[in-house]
């Protein structure tokens, strides 16, 4: 929660509606999230509940397969490329670097527990959307060696947007 460390990054955050996870309160999160879905309005999740320390994505937790299957609301993955590149974690400013943001297709829960692997719906949720999100261009270190596999080709229906 570095991000409210300071009264300038809080007043930022509230501003643009980003608001703080607290680890040991999950429930609550969860239930604020909920809300927000039941509102009507947009739910920006990041899976991984960590910034990658090598740029490559983490495990999603199953959480947004929790989040998902209560709410029953439809989830569209994202691609943030350039990210870690601009702003590796432990950096306090960012470095001027090209974001890509892809978005894919917003899918039923119902088709992405379907899809997704694991022992619970919430996990099989979350390995879905990872895939997705793979799919759409982001590096993983899922290979048996360790080695960086990149797709090569982006679904036809992503959409892209690039920002400097």
């Amino acid at each position: 929660m570095r991000m409210f460390s300071n009264p300038l990054s809080r007043l930022f955050c509230r501003a643009v509606n980003v608001y703080p996870v607290e680890a040991d309160r999950p429930g609550a999160v969860l239930e604020s999230a909920r809300r927000v879905l039941r509102a009507g309005d947009v739910q920006v999740w990041f899976p991984e509940a960590w910034r990658s320390p090598d740029g490559r994505l983490q495990r999603f937790l199953p959480g947004i397969g929790q989040l998902l299957l209560r709410s029953r609301a439809p989830a569209a993955p994202a691609f943030i490329g350039g990210a870690f590149e601009a702003m590796p974690r432990g950096r306090r400013f960012p470095r001027l670097h090209q974001i890509t943001v892809v978005f894919g297709a917003a899918e039923p829960v119902e088709t992405l527990r379907e899809a997704g692997a694991g022992r619970t719906d919430e996990e099989r949720i979350a390995d879905a959307l990872r895939r997705r999100v793979i799919a759409l261009g982001a590096p993983t270190s899922d290979a048996a060696d360790g080695a960086l596999l990149t797709p090569s080709v982006a679904p036809a229906d992503g959409i892209r947007e690039s920002r400097s």
